[in-house]
Formats: structure tokens, sequence, C-alpha cells
């Protein structure tokens, strides 16, 4: 193992809930389309690239900031499931946590819309 890999590692940045529809196309201005498959995935840049360095044996220790809901209590759940140090992320009261909807169409183009939540504050 290289010497570098037992040194810490710091990752400042957004933790998201990803919402995710699937469906034939995108809605157009004013549209609404009839979707089909629906997922939710942990998202948000930060946690994204701290779950990637945990994988590959990082010590990896996660600042961010996260509403007291449900959303962010399994955005914490998953990220010590990966073996992200969560000690640095603090739990707004009075904002919700960051989500981002997400429509996905047949070919894999999308559109996304970010709520940042208390991901904004924190950052």
């Amino acid at each position: 193992m290289y010497k570098s890999a037992l040194r810490p590692i710091w990752v400042v940045g957004s933790i998201n809930t990803d919402m995710v529809v699937k469906a034939n196309s995108l809605p157009h201005p004013g549209q609404t389309v009839l979707g089909g498959e629906f997922f939710m995935n942990s998202g948000g840049k930060g946690a994204n690239q701290a779950v990637a360095a945990a994988r590959l044996g990082g010590q990896v220790s996660l600042l961010g900031c996260l509403g007291r809901d449900v959303f962010g209590d399994k955005a914490i759940a998953r990220l010590e499931s990966e073996k992200v140090n969560c000690s640095f992320v603090s739990r707004s009261e009075n904002l919700a946590s960051g989500v981002a909807i997400i429509s996905v169409d047949s070919t894999g183009e999308n559109q996304i819309s970010v709520a940042p939540g208390a991901a904004c504050y924190f950052l």
C-alpha cells in the first residue's frame, strides 16, 4: 500500500438525494409526460467523491450539511455503510436536505433540477 493512502482524506461538498424518473421523452416547457421507472439514489458531488475515495481504501471524512429529515438520515446511513466518517456533517433544524429531481429519456438525455437545501447553507 502506498504511504499516501494512509493519510486522511477530507472532502467538503454537497450531499443530496437523487430522485430519478425514466420516461420515453423529456417534457417540453409546460408539458407533462407519463414516466415509467422511478428510483432514488444517494448523490451530491461531495458525497460521491467521498464514497469513491473510501472504496479505494482511503480514510475519508466528509464535511457537509443535511437537514434533520428522512433524506438526511438515509444519507448518513449510506455514507457510514461505505466507511465514510460523517462526524463533521452538520444537521440543520430549519432547512431540508438537498434533493435533485432528474428526468431521463430513452436515449439517456436528462434534465436535472437541484434544491440544495441545507447543503447550500453549509457551503
